[in-house]
């Protein structure tokens, strides 16, 4: 298995205890012949103990892709991290989501040029974050739908039901479904072509809608692929978006395809 089917980009910041359980999901995953990279956006050293505790664990080297702390710059490494893949298909999460174990599987099934796939997550509260343990992860008992019921937000619950025979459904006349960048891929050209992620966004938020508005100008269309690519997420507390109105009218429904401020600077 000298070339990944699959490239998983795991964006990652601080929570090296998150990071250990999003790892040991990969231990199980279905699909075996993918490649981790880390986009680490200025963790320290505990992050990089994890990742170094994990090597040789999975079919490829884990990648460690990393920059100074210096604010929330998601895009810029992300997109530093995409230029170090291998395969020619990516696949994005981020350090806070576990894997259900068919997780990349479905992604690596449903890929098709043009296409970009965005799935949901299963949001847990504080309660069940906190007494979660990697035997949960090893063991699936995270994947049993009694496990986190109560402990999920009413709404996104839903989105743990694993339903891959509803995909087709899912999808009629779905072009532009909204896209979560923890939960989300697609090819590798298709990224290229709309330059990977704008790096002017810096800052929590805008940096996935303005990603799919440059896809969908492109021509890739963007689908779902929620309850069969599982995910669940755990619960930490976030930073309030800074954008001003102004910035958010001016990258949310941006009019070109291609950036000229992303992984190619032009």
């Amino acid at each position: 298995m000298s070339v990944p089917d699959v490239s998983l980009v795991i964006a990652v910041y601080q929570r090296d205890d998150f990071l250990t359980l999003v790892l040991t999901s990969l231990l199980d995953q279905t699909l075996r012949n993918f490649e981790a990279i880390i986009a680490d956006d200025g963790s320290g050293p505990p992050v990089a103990e994890v990742i170094e505790s994990f090597q040789g664990a999975l079919a490829h080297p884990i990648l460690h892709v990393r920059h100074d702390d210096d604010g929330f710059r998601k895009t810029i490494i992300v997109n530093r991290a995409v230029t170090r893949a291998r395969a020619d298909f990516l696949v994005f999460i981020d350090g806070d989501c576990i894997l259900h174990r068919r997780f990349l599987e479905r992604h690596y099934r449903r890929r098709r040029r043009r296409l970009a796939l965005s799935g949901r997550r299963v949001m847990f509260d504080r309660e069940l974050t906190e007494r979660l343990t990697t035997d949960d992860v090893r063991s699936r008992r995270i994947q049993h739908i009694p496990f986190w019921w109560k402990h999920a937000g009413r709404i996104d619950r839903w989105n743990g039901f694993y339903l891959p025979f509803m995909h087709r459904l899912r999808n009629i006349r779905r072009a532009d479904y909204e896209l979560v960048g923890s939960n989300f891929s697609l090819n590798r050209e298709d990224f290229f072509r709309v330059n990977g992620y704008d790096e002017r966004i810096v800052g929590r938020g805008l940096e996935d809608n303005n990603l799919r508005a440059r896809l969908l100008n492109s021509g890739v269309a963007v689908g779902t692929i929620t309850r069969e690519a599982l995910q669940y997420h755990m619960f930490h507390t976030a930073d309030p978006m800074p954008h001003s109105r102004e910035f958010i009218d001016k990258y949310r429904w941006i009019g070109e395809a291609r950036t000229p401020h992303g992984i190619e600077k032009e």
